[in-house]
């Protein structure tokens, strides 16, 4: 009963979100929506917990531009009894605002236009996509942000990802998981790149890329169909292309099996929700730490406590033909 109640009683108002479609002759306007997911943190949880409407600004540190077109997240923000909600999980939804905007990558680019300057170690700004189902799932359904699944199966579901971006403004990487089933058997680890890690360039990611200033980052899925043959990385700053050293291919990632591209393919064949994370760890030197990256300790009470409104910064998002979306 108490589901039912809070999911028939409150009525959640997604911010409204305009991403680009584009193709060689121009990019028009998609008007969809945001919603945020059912958890917030470890406090809340809308399958059991009956709590007011969300106020996604004061309550998990999301906004949107007044023409939609750049969303911002702030790493803690205040929920209701004195709780607070560190970082947050957002979904693209469709022009309804009733299902979950699937894409499917393959033949395509996606670009967006970040500001990671504000993001220290052991935080992690992510965009990434997931095969979640466009219905969500039940109790809550789309309204309510439910649905949620990756290769690591946090929240309790299992499904293909691929990590567009995770970063701190130290590091980033881009990362293919595949899974031997629609719903288990994942990759965990995956196969990505990081030009630190990867090709010893230290300077590459702060450098070479200025992270105080926003960067737009293309990634193309070369391919056909539900077949990808390789993923390549661009990053686009004053005026200048730069190129990764590296793209993901079969051979790159020296596999053969359900961890081809060809299966991550198929998965993207049948559509994958786009996410924006923030979040934050002490274990976070997989990403920028070690041989990953030049972070040498983590204290992420102290960063929440004295940089609560540090923020990461999207905008622009584009999807389409490969090379006109930049």
């Amino acid at each position: 009963m108490l589901v039912a109640l809070a999911v028939s009683v409150f009525c959640e108002k997604h911010p409204k979100f305009v991403w680009q479609q584009c193709t060689k002759g121009g990019c028009s306007d998609v008007s969809g929506y945001l919603v945020h997911d059912r958890h917030i943190g470890d406090v809340w949880d809308r399958e059991n917990t009956d709590y007011p409407e969300l106020d996604y600004d004061a309550n998990v540190g999301v906004t949107v531009s007044a023409d939609g077109k750049t969303l911002s997240q702030r790493l803690v923000s205040k929920l209701w009894d004195d709780k607070k909600a560190v970082g947050s999980r957002v979904y693209i939804v469709d022009t309804t605002d009733k299902k979950y905007q699937l894409f499917q990558f393959v033949g395509k680019e996606f670009t967006y236009t970040v500001d990671m300057s504000q993001i220290p170690c052991g935080v992690n700004a992510a965009l990434y996509t997931v095969e979640m189902p466009a219905e969500g799932k039940s109790p809550g359904g789309v309204e309510y942000g439910y649905g949620y699944c990756d290769a690591n199966c946090v929240d309790g579901g299992c499904c293909m990802e691929f990590d567009i971006q995770e970063a701190s403004s130290k590091a980033i990487v881009y990362t293919t998981h595949s899974c031997q089933s629609q719903t288990g058997g994942c990759d965990t680890s995956g196969c990505g790149y990081n030009p630190y890690r990867d090709s010893n360039d230290h300077a590459f990611w702060g450098q070479t890329i200025n992270v105080n200033q926003p960067v737009t980052i293309v990634t193309q899925f070369v391919g056909s169909g539900g077949s990808l043959t390789e993923v390549k990385r661009l990053y686009v700053q004053g005026g200048k292309v730069t190129p990764a050293a590296k793209s993901l291919s079969d051979s790159y990632c020296n596999v053969n099996d359900y961890r081809s591209l060809k299966t991550i393919g198929a998965s993207f064949q049948r559509g994958h929700v786009v996410v924006f994370s923030l979040w934050d760890s002490d274990g976070m030197s997989w990403m920028d730490g070690g041989n990953a990256g030049p972070c040498t300790s983590y204290n992420i009470a102290t960063v929440e406590s004295s940089q609560p409104n540090l923020k990461v910064t999207w905008s622009n998002v584009k999807f389409g033909d490969i090379d006109s979306t930049y």
